[in-house]
């Protein structure tokens, strides 16, 4: 491989580096404030080396086919060693503020989403539902007023049947007592089965 080449490849390495760097004060930063369970720091860590590692892999395999020489880990410490020395702690301060402002952001695209939507959207539910209980209350008193008029003929035709009925109801007295007396009975043994369990 050429003197340019390699110069290509330690280059890019070293940007590799710093973006290595960059993405770990970002993941550091954002766990932090977005409270990330301790028990789940090592495996986003195992996540973000193994997301580096294919990445800066598929860097060297588009720069120099894949190579792995000395050169490749020297670009990468550079890279990462300059970061860190060097843009990490405005980084860390500009990352921290980004997601405040992101967070910001949310709450107030939250609060418009919720003052547009769901206020209203509960308002017209709560309305429905009042809307409903004021028919179902005008339904009732208006079947019970109409079965009122329309039990009124019957009532007087139910009470002229009873009426004449009443021989008849006298004859069929002492049927109707004997089944009384019937029940009664059952009953009268049915509670003293029930007294020896």
């Amino acid at each position: 491989m050429n003197a340019a080449a390699q110069g290509m490849t330690i280059a890019t390495m070293m940007l590799c580096g710093l973006a290595m760097g960059l993405a770990f004060d970002v993941y550091r930063v954002a766990s932090h404030r977005f409270h990330v369970a301790r028990w789940l720091l090592p495996a986003l860590d195992a996540a973000y080396w193994a997301a580096a590692t294919l990445g800066v892999f598929a860097v060297l395999l588009a720069v120099n086919q894949g190579e792995v020489r000395m050169y490749v880990f020297l670009g990468l410490g550079i890279g990462v060693t300059g970061y860190f020395g060097l843009l990490s702690p405005w980084m860390v301060r500009f990352t921290g503020k980004l997601i405040d402002v992101m967070k910001r952001l949310f709450l107030l695209v939250w609060k418009l989403v919720h003052t547009l939507l769901f206020v209203p959207a509960f308002g017209i539910v709560r309305l429905l539902a009042k809307l409903l209980d004021i028919l179902f209350v005008v339904t009732a008193a208006v079947l019970l007023w109409a079965g009122k008029l329309l039990f009124k003929p019957v009532g007087a035709l139910g009470r002229w049947l009873w009426a004449r009925l009443l021989p008849v109801r006298r004859k069929l007295a002492p049927v109707a007592d004997a089944c009384r007396r019937f029940v009664e009975r059952l009953r009268q043994i049915r509670d003293l089965f029930r007294k020896k369990d």
